[in-house]
């Protein structure tokens, strides 16, 4: 079996005079290691960057050896954990659900790590040290960045600490003069800068994650990634040109700017250049421009990413006045019956109950209003609740059955899942389709009326089967009709609301 202990022994093993050391013994055993024990390695890298970050008696010197060297090594295990958790990679001893905590926790104590040095280097005042502290700040921030935006993939909110250290981070680098200056974080790296990287995860947070899906997550960062530059952090409050406001002496995510932020803590950017840039990239891609000649994804152009496009310029345009609650909501104490699934709701609108084998769950109601309502229930391993899932409700309203789609999810660390459920119709019927020309039938949903006086008639289908003009055979109750689909109204990663024109009705 892999020695662990012995990998981090020979990281850490303390001689006063010599510090770490016998990096040639520490560097074969990595090379050794088996890929099928990476995550145990990378659990065991975790425990002793815990010990290290709590040891205050390690000096300086000892510390900023150990920390690049063991990043350096370990950076190679945490890209192999972010391949099974994206699914890039199978691991059959290692799920998603297993590697996300050890992928978490390695970005936060190794962020600490730098962060750690970083501070006792400034207390020390050590000499000669600016590149150092410069790359050191640049890595940390990197990392409290790659923790907040995987919280955010899995709907978990960023803790307090994570806040206050990136706060803590930039700080050091406006005292050191070097929050613009160019660098590679690592070797092979692209050049970047503290500011960026610090915005992106600013940024992040102001794309309201907890509404998003992981995949429009994934494309807002990539977004962030190339457009940061176009905003710029000041320190002084002009409250007509600045939109957001972030205090670095708290523990806060940043917030819309409000009059009463002043101070020599607060910092506040616009964001007139950037979404200027958006506006002019949405309209490109409208007129159908490559994505590649953007220098962005080839998927870019998707009427889904440009609605997104144009979902963020309505959140960070100050020109577009903030959404306002449609609905008042009402205290509502009860448990409803929840189904999810389109295979599952089809079969539980037909009748099927859980003595026949359905998946049923019973979530408590927070509150309800007329368009929808706050749920909450407790997750059992890794349930996968996206933004965007429909789900079948029974016990709301005064129908037996509503169809609804999932708009904001958050899940605490003690297994809690809260979620903000928009209404789309009471009305629902499942129904089968048949692809033209004839191929085995799908299940779909279909609803005569909707709740949302935008959508109309409207049906479910799964997405692997939609596009858009598609044209199917659509059956239920005994009639059966050949329509074509039309542009989706909605897509998630697992079924697609879309509206459809009836070409002809077809002979049973």
């Amino acid at each position: 079996m892999f020695d662990f202990k012995g990998l981090v022994s020979a990281l850490f093993i303390n001689r006063a005079a010599e510090g770490v050391h016998d990096y040639k013994s520490a560097t074969l055993m990595m090379a050794e290691l088996p890929e099928s024990d990476i995550l145990q390695a990378q659990i065991e890298i975790v425990k002793a960057l815990r010990q290290l970050n709590t040891n205050p008696d390690v000096s300086f010197k000892e510390r900023s050896r150990a920390v690049p060297y063991l990043d350096e090594k370990a950076r190679v295990l945490q890209r192999h954990l972010v391949n099974i958790c994206e699914g890039s990679i199978l691991d059959d001893k290692a799920s998603p659900q297993q590697v996300l905590p050890t992928m978490l926790a390695f970005w936060r104590e190794m962020g600490d790590a730098y962060r750690i040095c970083i501070k006792q280097a400034l207390q020390s005042n050590a000499r000669g040290l600016e590149k150092t502290l410069h790359q050191f700040t640049l890595r940390a921030i990197t990392y409290y960045g790659a923790h907040a935006k995987w919280c955010w993939l899995r709907y978990l909110d960023v803790e307090t600490n994570a806040w206050r250290n990136l706060h803590k981070l930039y700080l050091y680098a406006e005292e050191g003069g070097y929050t613009d200056a160019p660098l590679a974080a690592w070797d092979g790296s692209p050049m970047t800068d503290v500011r960026g990287e610090y915005l992106q995860t600013l940024m992040l947070s102001l794309a309201t994650p907890d509404k998003l899906q992981p995949r429009q997550i994934e494309t807002v960062a990539h977004w962030l990634a190339r457009w940061s530059g176009l905003v710029q952090i000041e320190k002084h409050i002009r409250p007509h040109h600045q939109l957001f406001a972030v205090n670095l002496a708290g523990s806060t995510p940043p917030k819309r700017l409000r009059r009463d932020m002043v101070g020599d803590n607060w910092r506040y950017w616009g964001t007139e250049a950037l979404v200027r840039h958006m506006e002019e990239v949405r309209d490109e891609l409208k007129r159908g421009a490559n994505p590649l000649a953007l220098s962005l994804p080839a998927d870019a152009g998707t009427p889904g990413n440009v609605a997104l496009l144009q979902q963020m310029i309505n959140l960070w345009s100050q020109d577009v006045p903030q959404p306002i609650r449609k609905q008042e909501r009402r205290v509502a104490e009860k448990k409803i019956s929840v189904v999810r699934g389109l295979d599952h709701i089809a079969a539980f609108l037909r009748g099927q109950r859980p003595e026949d084998g359905l998946p049923l769950a019973r979530w408590s109601v927070e509150n309800e209003s007329d368009g929808g309502m706050a749920l909450v229930y407790r997750a059992v391993d890794d349930d996968k609740l996206q933004v965007g899932e429909v789900l079948c409700m029974a016990g709301f309203g005064n129908k037996p059955f509503t169809i609804g789609v999932v708009r904001r999810l958050n899940k605490t660390r003690d297994g809690q899942v809260h979620v903000g459920v928009e209404a789309l119709t009471q009305t629902p019927v499942a129904v089968e389709l048949t692809p033209l020309p004839g191929q085995r039938n799908i299940t779909a949903i279909y609803a005569p009326d909707s709740l949302n006086p935008n959508h109309g008639r409207f049906i479910i289908v799964p997405e692997a089967y939609f596009a858009e003009e598609r044209e199917f055979q659509l059956a239920a109750q005994g009639k059966a009709w050949r329509i074509k689909l039309t542009p989706a109204i909605e897509l998630s990663s697992s079924a697609v609301l879309t509206r459809f024109n009836v070409l002809e009705k077809v002979a049973v």
